[in-house]
């Protein structure tokens, strides 16, 4: 699809490519032409043959992965710029590039699919003629303006999706948190591959190295810039963000697996002896002190009781198992020292469960 916006004597007309034919640039005409869609055959006879547009310049405005670039030609200036929008929900990139040819009474625009920025200006231009009538790197300055500043909501709801991540994270370290923050890195690692060249691109036009846009006009240019330089440093705190994130991740489950492993160690440790004390009496000799004695049963439990508690014991004086607080507060809370092992074996079930 072309279009075309034709500013001639204060009056704008859109219409067809049969506006072209209207067009005198010396007279002081403004002229923008829009082509969507993909068939270069199509674009070539009026890029190449009606305007004179260099080869080159005409197959990298159809190809899919130029990336921000600027080529200075004698009559006009050629420019490569990325529409990037991220689907966070699937999380799929989507890149649409723009190709601008300028001069000072025209402005081409080529682009592959429909760009909200083109979109919004083309809708805009018959109540602020201004646009065009300030020149063709005006109109050009007003797509970018919207194209950049979309990229904004976009780190915005980057940023609320890792701050909700964080929230969940601390209660419940799920296995698809990890895998969201992983998607989210690798969004963000596209963006940045884009915007940092595009960035540089808008620092040449800024300082002026383009030589159909306007002195008076760099000024628009250097904001521009200015949003883009904002948006490049926000995708890196984001990306440190999401490596923080990550590695908090990452804490907080080794933690939670070296106190589960803990709680197990304990457990095997303290049935080690049980298991000895058990295997001594369980032999088969016939001659055994404690096989014909009448209390030899409650005996072996006790001893049995009397190891466990002491184990006990022994791991909370190290800190092994409890911490050095949760006795202090025992004891300040007036248990007695035999009711001990039963309220640290309740805590420590207590912290399993979490």
């Amino acid at each position: 699809m072309i279009r075309v916006a034709l500013l001639r004597d204060g009056q704008l007309r859109q219409g067809g490519t049969e506006l072209i034919e209207d067009f005198q640039g010396e007279n002081g005409d403004r002229l923008w032409v829009d082509i969507e869609g993909r068939d270069e055959k199509e674009a070539e006879p009026l890029l190449e043959g009606r305007f004179g547009f260099h080869e080159l310049a005409t197959e990298d405005s159809f190809s899919a992965t130029t990336l921000p670039k600027h080529d200075p030609f004698a009559e006009y200036d050629f420019f490569i710029f990325r529409s990037v929008n991220v689907d966070l929900i699937e999380h799929g990139v989507l890149t649409t590039k723009l190709a601008v040819f300028l001069s000072t009474h025209f402005v081409f625009t080529v682009h592959a699919d429909k760009l909200a920025s083109v979109e919004s200006v083309w809708q805009r231009l018959p109540q602020d003629r201004r646009l065009l009538e300030q020149g063709a790197d005006f109109l050009l300055h007003a797509i970018l303006d919207t194209l950049i500043d979309l990229h904004f909501p976009l780190i915005e709801e980057i940023e609320e999706m890792v701050d909700e991540i964080q929230d969940i994270m601390f209660k419940s370290a799920a296995p698809d948190l990890l895998d969201e923050l992983l998607h989210i890195k690798k969004d963000l690692n596209i963006l940045r591959r884009f915007s940092l060249p595009q960035r540089d691109l808008l620092n040449q036009l800024s300082r002026g190295d383009a030589r159909y846009i306007q002195k008076d006009h760099l000024i628009y240019f250097r904001d521009l810039y200015d949003h883009m330089f904002r948006i490049s440093e926000s995708i890196d705190v984001e990306r440190d963000l999401v490596a923080g994130t990550m590695d908090a991740y990452l804490s907080i489950v080794s933690n939670r697996t070296n106190d589960i492993m803990k709680v197990l160690t304990v457990f095997s440790v303290i049935l080690l002896p049980l298991n000895l004390i058990a295997a001594v009496y369980g032999m088969n000799f016939e001659i055994m002190p404690e096989l014909g004695w009448r209390y030899g049963y409650p005996f072996a439990l006790g001893l049995m009781a009397l190891v466990s508690i002491a184990m006990l014991l022994f791991f909370a004086s190290r800190g092994w198992i409890w911490s050095r607080r949760d006795i202090k507060r025992m004891r300040r809370h007036g248990y007695k020292a035999i009711t001990w092992p039963v309220r640290l074996v309740r805590v420590a079930a207590k912290k399993a469960v979490k």
